[in-house]
């Protein structure tokens, strides 16, 4: 069954593109191992490989950096694992109209590089970052702290373009902001898993990078005493763009909380102006200290950075 499903891939695409043997294991589904893996260079070889899967009624796993491969019921069967990590270009950027179009096998990490030049970023957040692609984050509707200010992927899409399992491009929305013609088919892909479609194309509104960022961190003696400090920070209007409560055993596996005294912690984000941050900071700390935390840190730049990542992965 492998050496057909290869054979055939390799009459489709190039013979380079199409793997199978011990190499494809690294691809297994739930531990369900594929017959092969195809990694189409462009979007006319995974039309094609779609059309030949629809065709032969094999089953086709849509696959972007792996990491949420655990998500949705375990497959009675692979058939075949498409890599979508070379479909990894910015398709078009207008910083000035606040939009971007990205291919669907770009990470994010790398996405929001080539944003950062214009003074922009992707407001989208995804454990593991230089490894989780846009299509993967679309699929699985991957989150993280920050959803609490910038909401869900679904928030920031505005225009997609996915096959279907029979090699048709269907198009939903646009690459412009205000875009109301027809129904808003981008949603209903969003956290599909795959099993409507793979994503080939996603437009975004997008927005302006953030001058700065900086971290409040505040331990306490129990749970309840965290999270009624949060409650508090919540009810202002300086309100925070990201807020995680984490115990003890979490905190262990945090830079700078896994050394810092207490059972719990409270984690806050800022982001925005220097200035602004700063304010927010200071006023959220007199907040803070009234619940009577045993410590309070503040973290900025790439340190804060580093540690909502770190929570973000975990």
């Amino acid at each position: 069954m492998t050496a057909l499903i290869s054979d055939q891939l390799a009459n489709i695409i190039d013979p380079r593109s199409v793997l199978s043997g011990t190499r494809v294991s690294e691809y297994a589904v739930d531990g369900v191992v594929p017959e092969a893996v195809a990694c189409p260079e462009n979007r006319t070889q995974l039309i094609e490989i779609l059309r030949w899967a629809s065709a032969g009624k094999a089953t086709v796993f849509p696959r972007g950096g792996g990491t949420r491969q655990g998500l949705g019921n375990t497959p009675e069967r692979v058939d075949l694992v498409l890599d979508l990590r070379r479909l990894n270009r910015v398709l078009d950027y207008q910083p000035d109209d606040l939009t971007a179009t990205v291919e669907s096998g770009i990470t994010l990490d790398q996405a929001q590089r080539e944003l950062a030049p214009g003074g922009k970023f992707l407001p989208l957040e995804s454990p593991v970052a230089e490894r989780s692609t846009i299509g993967g984050i679309l699929a699985a509707n991957s989150t993280g702290p920050l959803r609490h200010a910038y909401g869900q992927p679904r928030d920031w899409l505005i225009g997609a373009k996915v096959v279907r399992s029979d090699g048709v491009v269907t198009r939903s929305g646009g690459r412009v902001v205000k875009n109301v013609t027809g129904y808003d088919l981008n949603k209903l892909y969003v956290g599909s898993l795959g099993t409507l479609g793979v994503f080939v194309e996603a437009t975004f509104k997008i927005a302006p990078l953030p001058s700065d960022r900086a971290t409040l961190i505040a331990t306490y003696q129990s749970i309840p005493a965290a999270v009624d400090s949060a409650r508090q920070l919540l009810r202002q209007s300086f309100t925070p763009h990201g807020v995680q409560i984490v115990n003890r055993e979490i905190m262990g596996r945090l830079p700078l909380l896994d050394v810092m005294d207490g059972e719990a912690a409270v984690i806050a984000l800022f982001a925005g102006r220097t200035r602004s941050v700063k304010r927010m900071v200071d006023d959220s700390a007199k907040v803070i200290r009234i619940g009577g935390p045993k410590a309070v840190e503040t973290l900025s730049g790439a340190e804060a950075n580093a540690l909502w990542q770190s929570v973000t992965d975990l």
